[in-house]
This record gives C-alpha cells, structure tokens and sequence, in this order.
C-alpha cells in the first residue's frame, strides 16, 4: 500500500496550527502606523489586550478551578519587533523576531526583562504574523508568555526558515548558532540577565542543546516532548532505520524552510537575502539530503552504527553539562517515548526537575497539555509557575507540583483522568517479575520444565522506498510502502507523529487483533485482580533463523474477554546488533530490565543459521494496568516496518529467513516487566 509521507507533512504543519488555536486567546487588532521603516506595516505586529478582568489565557479558565498557578497579567500588549539578522561563528546570518511587552498604545517597554529564547527548524516566520497564546512551544511569539513580562526572541536556525545554511539533521553547525544567539541575547538592553529555553519537539530539542552549550547563562528549561538518544530512541530503534518517522521528519522540515514568499514581501529590504536562504535550503535536496538517503540505504558505517554521528545529534550525550531546572513533557506514545523519562532520570539528583507522561502521541498529547487534566495544570500555566520561580524568583507553589506524574493506561474513564504521580521514575515500589514463554502459546511466571514446541516465523516482503525531488525541483518528496501490515498498527501513527490517527482512526489503530493474527502470541489467565505495570521492558528471547540476520518485534498487549487486544508498548532488534553493554543497561533487584545496545559496527554479531542465540530486546517504557479478568499478551512478529527497516545489505543478509522462538529448560524464552503494587495508584 503506498503513501506518500509528503502528504503527511502538509497535515502536520495542519496539525501544529490546530494545536496553536487550541493554546487560546482571540486578539482583536487594531489598524497601527509605525516610524520603523523595517518594522511590519500590517496589523499583525502587535496585539490588543485581553478583557479586562483577564489574567490568564482564555483556555486556562477551567484550570483556575482548580487552582492552577496564575497571576494578572504585567502589560495590556506585545510588540514583535521586526524581522532581523545576526551574524553567528559559522559564518551564517540567522533571522530571528523579537517581542518585547507594550503599553496601551503599543510602544514596547524598555525592560530590562528575563528572556525566553525558542530556536525552531519550521519557519518562526509562519507563526510570528499572528501571535497566539501557546505559540511558545512551537517558537512563534506568545502573548500569554509576554503579557506577563517576558521578552521573548524566536530563531529560525542554521539551514531553515529565513537563516541562511543548510539543514543537517541537528549537525554541529547548527548547534553553533544555538550558543551564538544566548551571545547576542546578552548584548541587548532589554535583557536582564535571566534566561530561559522553551519549546516542543525540535524547540525542545534546541532548548536542551543550547543548555549544554551557555549552562552558565541558562537559569530554566521547559521541554515539551524532547529526544534524547536520536538513535536508540528516533531513528534507529534496535539497530533498524525508522524510514518513516525520518522520511515525515526530512520532508516537514525542508517544507517549510522554503516557505518564505511571505515573509519576503513583508520586508522587501531583505528580500535578497531571504531568497538566497531560500535557494540555499532548495539546493540542499542535491547537496545533503539524497546524498544521505543513499548512504542509508548502501549501509554506510557512518549512519549504520552508533559513532560521532547519532552522539553529536542526541541531547543526552552531554545531559550532565544542563545546570538549568529542567521540566519534562512527554507522552506514552511519542516518538520521544523512550527519551523523555531517561533525560529527567540523568537531571534529577543535580537539578530541580520535573517529569510529566501525558497520554497520547506526538500530536493528540497537547489536547491533554493545553487544557490540564485531573492531576497536571495547563501547560502555559505550568511555563509560566517554572519561569516566574527561577526567571522573577517568585514564590510560586512549584514544591506542590509531584516529581513524576504519568498517565496509567486502563487506569481511569474519561479523557482528562488516569494519572497517577510518584516521587521518582522509574517507580520507587517497581521490582521485576518475570513472565516465560510457553510452546503452547501461555505465559506463566513458571519457567519449562523440558523441551517444548518452538515456534517459527517467516520474514515478509522488505518495505519499498522512493526519494527525490517535486516536479519543480524545489521540494523533496518521500515515499515508503509498508508490507508487512503494520501500515495499519499504532506504530504507524506513532511514527507519523500521531498525524494518522488525525486524518483517519481505523479500529486497528487502536485495536492489534488483525495486527497480531498471524504472529506468535503468548497469553496469561485472566488476572485475579488488576496487575500495575510502570517503566522499560525487556524480552529475553532465545532464537536461531536460517538466515546471517532477522528482525524480532515483541508487542505488549491488554486482550480483553471480548477479543480485543489494547496495545500497551513495544520493542524491535536486529538479530545482528544484540550485542549488550552490562555497564550501561538498566539493573534492578539483580535483574536486567533495559539493555543498552552498543549499535557499533565492532559488536555486530551475525547469525550463524541454526545456531540458538539470546537477543535482549529492549520495550520502550510505559504505565497501564492489565484489568482484571483481562490477559497479558506477549506478540512476536518478524517485522515492524512502520519502526523499522532493513537497509539494502541487511536485507541480503535476512532474506528469506525463517526464524524460529526456542522454549525449554536450556532456552528459557520470557519478558521481565516493572510490576508496581496497585495501593500505588493516587
């Protein structure tokens, strides 16, 4: 089944703007002259005041029920002063829009005033022409955030949007300008010393790289839905590539660094330059883009393996150099699903930190964020308790936010319900238990007591591929064609960035019983009573093939009396890149709970056909209840291509291949999951 993943970027940039008009405030504005001859000359520069008796953006108000932090606002407006360029060490200019608080007639206020600085990859001009509350988190300037005394400075980085470069994947020279830009900030008289970072997604993803670069000049982060390992985590999940999480990604980001014509008539006196950048970004598709495409499909080491590559671009590798209070959103289905608890682990003994696990994906966890939920504020109001405390070092009630709250699946009805908060992650009451594979499909914590049925799987037709460029010439474009069925699974809309589960939402989104008809499913009894999961997961599988590689998916599930079957988490690994680092995976009680695999080309490890071999599979963290009277299902299938596919040498070396699950005494095939006492549950 083919779909273009060109069609989902142009949803998701739909998508973003829907989450902007759910952030609140409609602002009335007034016609404005202005004696800055580079300034907009449109209405569009500046904002009126909410109502009078409004302290609060409009989609707080059911929050102040229930006393969600607030305070009146500072300033009747906001100004966003006009587009500007600044030269930066790479030799690149980046543009970038400033926006400073107002009186009534609009003049913007002389500060000084602690800063927020977002960096984004998706055109801060799109968003800067129209000022809403909750624009913040996708770099665009935010009346919410300004109207309470905050500058705010919004960046196009190196390679998109108006700046000048080329876009390479968060590559060193864009990090370069994070640190170029707190420079700069500190020069301007509007600036009172204090600095935050804000964003969601690639913003938080620049927030965290640019604490890493001035730690001593960034005094709080708020990080919506960030990566930490790029590889592990994004892109490379279990030694795989994640075409269609990297094909969406590529695509969107260099869509929307040419979307500049707009922006290029608002400033005519900077048209030469904006249309260079332009032309620049065009001329990346030849330059970077499907010059690296090949690369990842011919197998290059350099990509293939986990080297200079993935570490430069992964936030966590330099995590210990952020002094900055940090806080953490995340969501049970992200794309950031593993990242998110284990940069708030590696923050958390060293500064003030907090963790959030809203439910839902990419996209659909700011519908919980933006309004709050039965235990978690309104995500404005969250950013504006943090940086009133460490940005105005305000009292500000953040010792009655809890160190970690997540939402629990199957926990609670209702869409704004089923949290539960504790005083770290993973769970301080988590101890492992082990859960064994049995030939007859059951799963016991009773390992065999002798040989048993082995059970076998066949590797499917490889996903198909296509890149290149529009008609035109002036986009790239990206096709992936699933065909293994996971082109209908929770994968798919978690990889998408939660984009197809907008346009559609068939029952197998939602539901594996079609997804898992053919795989090799292993079930419990229904359970005497409801069994609390929280944290990673891992999968001991003892396996052989008759191919040199194969490609292991492990699904976790929830099946109900009825047949459904609720997908929980899950985990994918090459055969070849089981190889395990002891000192950097995850122990608890004497037990391995999270593999940490090397990914180097120095540990591959082919298969020898027929030899048994122990692959440690590594399931990305969760939170959910199995019910009562429900069963756990484990479900092992040959291939997740909506995660993962296999590279054009990997797939030689797994064609064909038949894989087989061992079960005995010698090959004790199991699952080792976090189990937490049900009394946990606030």
């Amino acid at each position: 089944m083919k779909k273009t993943i060109t069609i989902i970027t142009k949803i998701t940039l739909l998508t973003y703007f829907i989450v902007l008009s759910g952030c609140g405030g409609s602002n009335n504005l007034p016609d404005q002259k202005s004696d800055n001859p580079t300034e907009i000359k449109t209405p569009l520069a500046e904002v009126s005041p909410a109502p009078p008796d409004s302290g609060s953006a409009p989609s707080t108000k059911a929050s102040n029920e229930t006393g969600a932090y607030n305070r009146p606002y500072d300033f009747p407006r906001i100004k966003v002063l006009p587009l500007q360029y600044i030269d930066t060490t790479s030799g690149h200019r980046v543009g970038l829009r400033v926006t400073l608080p107002a009186d009534k007639k609009g003049t913007p206020v002389e500060g000084p005033l602690p800063v927020v600085l977002s960096q984004s990859a998706y055109n801060v001009g799109m968003l800067a022409s129209t000022p809403v509350s909750g624009a913040v988190l996708l770099g665009g300037p935010d009346p919410f955030i300004v109207r309470h005394g905050y500058a705010m400075v919004s960046v196009d980085v190196i390679g998109s949007g108006v700046s000048e470069g080329g876009w390479e994947l968060l590559g060193a020279e864009e990090q370069s300008g994070y640190g170029d830009v707190v420079d700069w900030i500190k020069q301007q008289p509007w600036y009172d010393g204090n600095l935050g970072v804000a964003g969601a997604s690639y913003m938080a993803i620049t927030s965290l790289f640019t604490a890493q670069q001035r730690p001593e000049d960034i005094k709080a982060i708020f990080a919506s839905v960030p990566m930490g390992d790029s590889q592990r985590g994004t892109v490379g999940t279990g030694g795989l590539l994640n075409g269609v999480f990297l094909s969406a990604w590529a695509t969107l980001t260099h869509l929307t660094s040419t979307l500049n014509d707009l922006t290029a008539l608002q400033y005519p006196e900077l048209k030469e330059i904006i249309d260079g950048a332009t032309q620049r970004h065009v001329e990346q598709i030849d330059q970077y883009y499907l010059p690296m495409v090949n690369k990842i499909l011919e197998g290059d080491p350099e990509i293939t393996y986990d080297n200079d590559f993935w570490r430069i671009r992964s936030p966590i590798t330099h995590i210990d150099k952020i002094q900055a209070p940090t806080f953490i959103l995340g969501a049970v289905n992200d794309i950031f699903q593993r990242d998110a608890p284990l940069l708030y682990e590696r923050l958390k003994d060293r500064v003030d930190s907090r963790l959030v696990i809203f439910n839902g994906d990419h996209a659909s966890n700011f519908v919980q964020a933006i309004r709050g939920t039965d235990k978690t504020d309104p995500i404005l109001n969250l950013m504006l308790q943090w940086f009133d405390r460490y940005l105005k070092d305000m009292e500000t009630g953040l010792d009655n936010i809890p160190p970690v709250t997540q939402y629990v699946k199957n926990y609670k009805k209702g869409m704004w319900k089923g949290y539960s908060d504790a005083t770290d992650w993973p769970h301080p009451s988590a101890l492992p238990e082990r859960w064994f594979l049995h030939g007859n499909g059951n799963l016991t914590t009773s390992p065999p007591t002798e040989p048993e049925q082995a059970r076998s799987m066949a590797t499917p037709e490889f996903a198909g591929y296509r890149f290149g460029k529009s008609k035109g010439g002036t986009l790239l474009t990206a096709s992936i064609d699933i065909n293994d069925g996971t082109r209908c699974s929770p994968s798919y809309v978690q990889w998408t960035l939660g984009i197809a589960g907008v346009v559609a939402a068939p029952r197998c989104y939602w539901d594996n019983r079609r997804l898992e008809r053919n795989a090799l499913n292993f079930e419990t009894e229904p359970m005497l009573e409801d069994y609390y999961i929280n944290g990673p997961l891992q999968a001991d599988l003892w396996v052989s093939s008759t191919a040199q590689d194969a490609v292991i998916s492990v699904r976790i599930d929830e099946v109900t009396p009825k047949g459904r079957v609720n997908p929980i988490t899950n985990g994918l690994l090459l055969a070849s890149a089981r190889a395990v680092d002891e000192s950097k995976s995850r122990f608890i009680a004497g037990e391995m709970v999270q593999p940490y695999h090397y990914l180097t080309q120095t540990k591959e490890q082919l298969l020898t056909p027929g030899e048994v071999v122990k692959l440690q599979v590594e399931i990305f963290p969760t939170s959910a209840l199995i019910r009562e009277g429900n069963k756990l299902r484990v479900s092992i299938s040959p291939s997740n291509q909506a995660q993962g596919i296999l590279n054009l040498p990997r797939r030689e070396l797994a064609k064909e291949g038949i894989t087989t699950i061992h079960n005995s005494p010698e090959y004790p095939s199991g699952i080792v999951l976090l189990k937490v006492p049900t009394s946990e549950l606030n």
